[in-house]
């Protein structure tokens, strides 16, 4: 159910093509959808992405009460459904009595669609709000990822994780690392050992050598580390 009480379910009813069905029709079905709900944005969709093939009229529905991403169904026999981001999409109505916007932080998502095997350009990249509960593995520096090749084909507006691209370990299991808390302004840093590989930007675990306390940090640089605020 949608907050504030009011269901809404688009179905569009433009023919679609049951064995040929690709990214841009069902970014056209969805812009459709748009229009008929009297809501702005864009979906975030690759043109040549495939989709399965459905013999009905797609469906489209906000997602979770909101316009910021849309539920894609089809209701053919063996359907299938997708949720697909809506860039610029109006989030879901607030619930009564909550009047904060929920957390966010910021971190790299795609200017476009990308192949596997791409070499990172500044060009690809830009930086948008996400969701503080979003993975912890969000690349959030530029410099972190320029240069670095993907491992798997991303589509435009998706978020950049780490695992997407190939390995640039910084740190290594078992290694030494430097470990780096800020205090106000004052910098305090220990010896520790790391528990899990790190690339720049990621976020692991390591052991302070003096206290043998487990420790969850960033990675920034060849073995070094940085305590993460707000982790204990």
């Amino acid at each position: 159910m949608i907050r504030g009480g009011i269901a809404v379910v688009l179905a569009c009813l433009l023919p679609l093509d049951a064995a040929a069905l690709d990214g841009q029709a069902v970014q056209a079905v969805i812009a459709q959808a748009l229009r008929d709900a009297g809501q702005g944005g864009a979906p975030v969709v690759s043109a040549n992405r495939p989709y399965p093939p459905c013999m009905d009229p797609l469906n489209v529905a906000p997602h979770q009460g909101g316009w910021q991403a849309v539920q894609v169904t089809c209701a053919s026999p063996g359907g299938w459904s997708r949720v697909i981001r809506i860039e610029g999409g109006a989030a879901a109505p607030r619930l009564p009595g909550v009047t904060d916007d929920a957390p966010q932080r910021p971190a790299l998502v795609l200017t476009e669609s990308l192949p596997r095997g791409t070499v990172l350009e500044a060009t690809h990249l830009r930086e948008a709000p996400i969701g503080a509960r979003a993975r912890g593995d969000l690349v959030m520096s530029p410099e972190t990822a320029i240069g670095r090749r993907l491992k798997s084909n991303l589509g435009a507006g998706q978020p950049l994780l780490a695992r997407h691209l190939e390995h640039d370990w910084q740190v290594d299991v078992g290694g030494p690392v430097t470990i780096a808390t800020d205090l106000g302004g004052i910098r305090i840093e220990a010896a520790g050992v790391a528990l899990e590989p790190g690339q720049m930007g990621q976020d692991i675990r390591v052991t302070n050598a003096g206290s043998g306390e487990v420790v969850h940090v960033t990675v920034t640089g060849r073995n070094k580390v940085t305590v993460r605020p707000n982790i204990r």
